[in-house]
């Protein structure tokens, strides 16, 4: 049981790896996975950590550079029809919000495993949902609630989850946002 509650998005963690070094090696951004800091309290005679604990809590699997903009991620998968809301942490939300409070983008890449798509969910949204999870009885962010502009492709034979196009769509929705929020305040 406990190895499996903390790596639900292995597999994607895997393809986003691969993904972002085929960017890099483009140029087109610099995006790099957060290691978990680990304390190694025992090592084997043969080299082997056999004992050791998690020093402090993560913040998201990844984080990297595009243009010039900061983006920090982190990568869930679900055989469900949404995404429960507990999969993602106070931490993690905590860390997203600095992010996009400095200008940066930070979002949930989901792997719907039931029909196999993927989408780019934004900060706003997740912040949405939790905040309104506190006012009513839903705990996830349901599939019906993907936004088609965020759905992300699978190329080059399905090795490359093409995500940066997406996010291209993430970055007109936020000035669209900002172009609301400023019309609502003046």
């Amino acid at each position: 049981m406990w190895g499996k509650r903390g790596h639900r998005g292995d597999a994607l963690e895997e393809l986003l790896y691969y993904t972002n070094q085929y960017y890099h090696q483009l140029g087109l951004c610099r995006v790099d996975k957060v290691s978990t800091p680990i304390k190694v309290v025992e090592i084997d005679h043969q080299g082997m950590v056999t004992k050791g604990f998690f020093e402090k809590k993560s913040t998201v699997d990844f984080i990297g550079i595009v243009q010039g903009v900061c983006i920090a991620f982190d990568a869930k998968e679900t055989n469900l029809k949404s995404l429960p809301l507990l999969n993602i942490h106070t931490h993690q939300l905590e860390y997203m919000r600095d992010i996009n409070k400095q200008g940066g983008l930070a979002f949930i890449i989901i792997h719907f495993k039931f029909n196999d798509s993927f989408y780019l969910v934004p900060f706003e949204l997740i912040e949405s949902y939790f905040e309104n999870s506190r006012e009513n009885s839903r705990r996830s962010i349901p599939y019906k609630a993907m936004d088609a502009r965020f759905e992300i492709k699978k190329e080059r034979s399905g090795s490359i989850l093409n995500y940066l196009e997406t996010l291209n769509a993430y970055v007109k929705y936020k000035s669209e946002l900002e172009v609301k929020h400023d019309c609502t305040n003046h």
